[in-house]
């Protein structure tokens, strides 16, 4: 077992999570330094939608003052607090114009326009467009803008929308048909990921900490974020970035879970992510992020 004995607190993650505005990364490490373990701080601001996009469902935890053009594939598996397992395939593709800045009424920078510049296909499915829509308070209130449109594709097993189907351990073909001109590409996808969280200790005795096992892959490391839905809104919030060796078992630290504010947050999302990523170039010289991975996001209830 993992058992991450020392840790450098490089910044408190209590101010984090109060709105620290910004949080510097932390990192975690045993004494043999045989099994390292990368700690970073996500987020900003848990009164902010702004700082919740979906990462349990997407695996994407970037904020889109920094997200690169995207091209990303997800195999996913949310597993609740009842032990129901739901199975989603979802593909997107992200393309921004960086001279052009979104801000908000009072002033705030929000992203940059979002464009579709042609015909996507994911394995052969065409992409529908829909409209990149960003979550924000300002002056306490919760407001919502688009910053353009993206492409995407979605089924589930609750409804298959668009017949597009996630094969992990394979490859998939990505198409863009940009005026004429045709960037086309395969995309690796990884072995499938399937996590399980055990809670050890109780929260009365404040020694509550979580052993997480996973079936090991064909990814050297994998990531995991620790996310907490937050009371009364229904959101998720990412708290941390975890990457660690792809090598079946963590313990999260009692620190670490102790640190999460129970008065803000009723149940904690433990989400592993097996990814391949690669960068590939469109035809006008532009960096595409491509982003291939197997998620399952796991539910667990604080109360």
């Amino acid at each position: 077992m993992k058992k991450l004995l020392k840790y450098l607190f490089i910044v408190s993650v209590g101010l984090f999570l109060f709105g620290c505005d910004k949080p510097a990364p932390t990192e975690l490490f045993d004494d043999s330094q045989d099994d390292l373990a990368e700690f970073e701080v996500l987020g900003k601001d848990i009164n902010d939608e702004f700082y919740s996009n979906g990462f349990d469902t997407t695996g994407v935890t970037q904020d889109l003052h920094e997200l690169p053009n995207l091209i990303s594939l997800s195999g996913i598996k949310v597993t609740n607090i009842h032990k129901e397992t739901d199975e989603f395939s979802f593909a997107q593709s992200i393309f921004f114009e960086r001279a052009v800045k979104i801000f908000s009424p009072g002033g705030r920078f929000l992203g940059f326009r979002s464009i579709t510049p042609g015909i996507v296909k994911f394995d052969n499915k065409i992409a529908r467009t829909v409209p990149l829509i960003v979550r924000y308070r300002e002056n306490g209130v919760l407001q919502d803008t688009t910053l353009g449109d993206k492409y995407t594709l979605f089924s589930g097993r609750h409804g298959n929308l668009d017949q597009f189907r996630y094969r992990h351990n394979s490859m998939m073909n990505f198409r863009l048909n940009f005026f004429g001109q045709e960037v086309s590409f395969d995309i690796p996808t990884p072995v499938e990921i399937t996590g399980n969280v055990e809670m050890l200790g109780s929260r009365n005795h404040g020694d509550l900490r979580a052993l997480l096992h996973w079936n090991r892959g064909n990814t050297p490391d994998i990531t995991i974020i620790i996310g907490a839905r937050v009371r009364d809104r229904g959101i998720v919030m990412p708290l941390y970035r975890i990457r660690t060796r792809d090598d079946g078992e963590l313990l999260i630290p009692t620190r670490f879970i102790k640190e999460i504010p129970l008065q803000n947050f009723d149940r904690v999302v433990f989400t592993f992510i097996r990814r391949f990523e690669s960068t590939h170039q469109d035809n006008r010289g532009n960096d595409l992020l491509v982003s291939s991975q197997s998620i399952h996001s796991i539910v667990v209830n604080l109360n």
